[in-house]
């Protein structure tokens, strides 16, 4: 099964059900530290109580996979530096063994050091947990030691191998899974701005880049409040990128990825900017995060007047696909008198 069919989501007390019966299924709760048969309802809800507190510093995500939930993961970032312990459990196990474990790590990994600006993320793993090490493993997770009975269960002690993945572990591996995509004239090069810095957008970007877009667009679009804008960053798995250069954002680059279709948009340089590599350089980093999601082509749309944009993205290796079909509808303003529910 791809990657590409799973998605993470906030937790509900709806999920709390399915938890209590996974994690009270011994199979299911092997390598981990609940103990089953102990699980009740009425515990699970103190549980979402606390995780859904102001005060919680954890980041806590139900797992989805073709429309059906599977499991959840969870990111705890320490009070006072850049790291964070992950933790991940798939009790669907008709869901065991088809990549599902390992696309959800992909996309948290993005979160915690694209999004949250972490350093190091890190985890324990019981020995025996072969399916769990590849799975690390695979995603760039290296072993670092063992602690020799660390944990008891079971009426035993049991060693726990410890893991981790440093920021630039994660950046490399982006770009090594994103060759593929990658053309040596668009990498940096002499022409691309000293200090140039392309990194996710955060909402204090917000008036930069509100502004940025009304000097490329004249005018924001309905849709282009800091609300809007923060939602995409928090719920699209698509990489919503700015370019910063002496502490101003300079240009941006978003995409939408929903697990099979992966489209482009919002690509913008500040007119003062321009035509000096700072596009180039946004579409490469944008394309690098695309394919490491697990997208194999992205889509975009321009103007049939816009001949310098249609250049720009052909230069890139886009093409006109005379297969495709643009279709729109535009929709009459409702009247005050209608209501809906």
């Amino acid at each position: 099964m791809s990657e590409m069919s799973v998605g993470l989501r906030a937790i509900t007390e709806d999920d709390l059900p399915d938890y209590v019966v996974w994690l009270n299924d011994p199979e299911v709760t092997r390598f981990t530290s609940v103990c089953p048969g102990t699980i009740t309802l009425e515990g699970e809800r103190e549980w979402f109580a606390r995780i859904s507190s102001p005060e919680e510093r954890g980041r806590h995500w139900a797992i989805e996979a073709e429309g059906r939930h599977i499991g959840n993961c969870a990111l705890v970032p320490h009070p006072t530096s850049k790291k964070a312990g992950f933790g991940i459990i798939i009790g669907d196990k008709t869901a065991w063994g088809k990549g599902y474990g390992t696309a959800a790590l992909r996309a948290v990994l993005r979160i915690g050091f694209a999004e949250m600006d972490l350093h190091r993320i890190h985890l324990t793993v019981f020995p025996e947990n072969c399916r769990g090490l590849r799975c690390y493993e695979r995603c760039g997770f290296r072993r670092e030691g063992m602690e020799r009975q660390a944990y008891f269960k079971d009426d035993k002690w049991h060693d726990l191998v410890t893991m981790a993945i440093l920021r630039e572990e994660w950046e490399e591996q982006l770009k090594s899974v994103g060759q593929e995509l990658a053309h040596p004239e668009r990498s940096r090069g002499a022409s691309c701005p000293p200090g140039l810095r392309v990194r996710s957008y955060r909402p204090s970007d917000y008036p930069q880049v509100a502004d940025l877009w009304r000097a490329v667009w004249s005018e924001l679009g309905s849709n282009d409040t800091p609300e809007a804008l923060q939602d995409k960053a928090a719920h699209d798995r698509g990489p919503f990128l700015v370019a910063e250069l002496e502490g101003r954002v300079v240009g941006t680059a978003m995409a939408s990825w929903d697990g099979r279709w992966a489209w482009i948009s919002r690509v913008a340089v500040h007119p003062g900017y321009q035509r000096r590599g700072i596009g180039r350089e946004l579409m490469a980093e944008v394309e690098r995060r695309l394919a490491a999601l697990g997208a194999q082509r992205a889509y975009l749309i321009t103007g049939a007047e816009s001949q310098g944009a249609t250049r720009f993205y052909r230069s890139l290796g886009y093409e006109v696909r005379d297969g495709l079909t643009v279709m729109r509808k535009l929709f009459e303003p409702r009247g005050e008198g209608c209501c809906g529910h």
